[in-house]
């Protein structure tokens, strides 16, 4: 463990916020989906590789790469198999007016938000309507 906040002191279920690095290879806390404040510290020798860890999880929810370079920006976002990626921005928080939701065995069901959320909501149905009898009859 790398780092970890202090315990809380009050009643109720709750994790401080850890920091982990030097996770073997197959571990749980890479296998897994952690709903909580954990993040794991993964070296990579170069992007490529990278790419591979991050595309070794069995899931996609988001993901989030920091850069000052648009090709690598680019290459993460065209190469990674996730629902949602970031460039430069936190992981956490959705923008509300953009489809929301995972791949892989993140998430269920169709994207929330945004276009597709108003398909997925909306029930087409057609209407005919004849202009009405000029003679004034019903």
């Amino acid at each position: 463990m790398l780092t970890t906040g202090r315990a809380y002191d009050g009643t109720g279920w709750f994790a401080t916020p850890t920091i982990l690095e030097r996770v073997p290879a197959g571990h749980a806390t890479l296998r897994e989906e952690i709903f909580g404040p954990v993040a794991v510290l993964q070296r990579a020798g170069d992007l490529d590789h990278a790419i591979a860890l991050a595309r070794d999880v069995p899931h996609g929810l988001v993901a989030s790469v920091h850069t000052r370079d648009l090709d690598a920006a680019l290459a993460v976002v065209d190469r990674i198999d996730t629902g949602l990626v970031k460039v430069n921005a936190p992981t956490t928080g959705v923008d509300f007016h953009l489809p929301f939701g995972g791949t892989k065995a993140s998430s269920h069901g169709p994207r929330e938000q945004g276009r597709a959320a108003a398909d997925f909501y909306t029930a087409t149905r057609t209407v005919s309507l004849l202009p009405a009898n000029p003679t004034g009859g019903a």
